[in-house]
């Protein structure tokens, strides 16, 4: 799986990074959206999660909560894989906008898990993950349900806080 996940990323990576330099800037190491879409679905941009609400294509994004705002910047569908790439961008950029600390890791786990992670960095008075992670409180979450009932549950801090850790170690390739 990995070194068909390799070939695919190597493949998107042109149209990431494009999209993101137009949001971010030349500059931007993309490459750590590049790991995200590998994290998010091995970088296949044909897939349907499973999540239940409705993700799709390399970065697993859910078009019926973000629709109306990529509408008004111009991104009416998601199925190519130049417009997922601008959606990607635009929401990473979204997030990094809305980050307490304008911090990467902060923006990679808004991404995945919401605006309580600049909650916790807030609460702790520092802008460092191990910070941020120690403020961490949520609760456990059901990961594997099989006939409503669950199989396994994690917590949700660690989901979210290993989130942008995974993000940075697939990067390094």
């Amino acid at each position: 799986m990995q070194a068909g996940a390799n070939e695919r990323c190597i493949k998107l990576a042109p149209e990431i990074r494009k999209a993101h330099s137009f949001y971010f800037g030349l500059d931007f190491p993309y490459h750590y959206s590049v790991a995200q879409a590998e994290k998010e679905s091995f970088c296949r941009h044909n897939v349907l999660s499973r999540d239940g609400i409705g993700s799709e294509g390399f970065s697993q994004i859910t078009y019926s909560i973000w629709k109306s705002q990529l509408d008004k910047e111009g991104i009416t569908e998601i199925k190519s894989i130049s417009n997922h790439a601008k959606a990607q961008a635009y929401i990473n950029w979204i997030e990094y906008k809305q980050s307490y600390c304008k911090k990467l890791f902060e923006m990679y786990q808004r991404y995945n898990g919401g605006a309580l992670v600049s909650k916790e960095i807030q609460r702790a008075g520092s802008c460092k993950w191990e910070d941020g992670y120690r403020m961490c409180r949520r609760k456990d979450v059901c990961v594997w349900k099989t006939a409503n009932v669950c199989k396994q549950w994690r917590n949700a801090c660690k989901i979210n806080y290993e989130y942008s850790v995974k993000i940075y170690n697939l990067a390094k390739k």
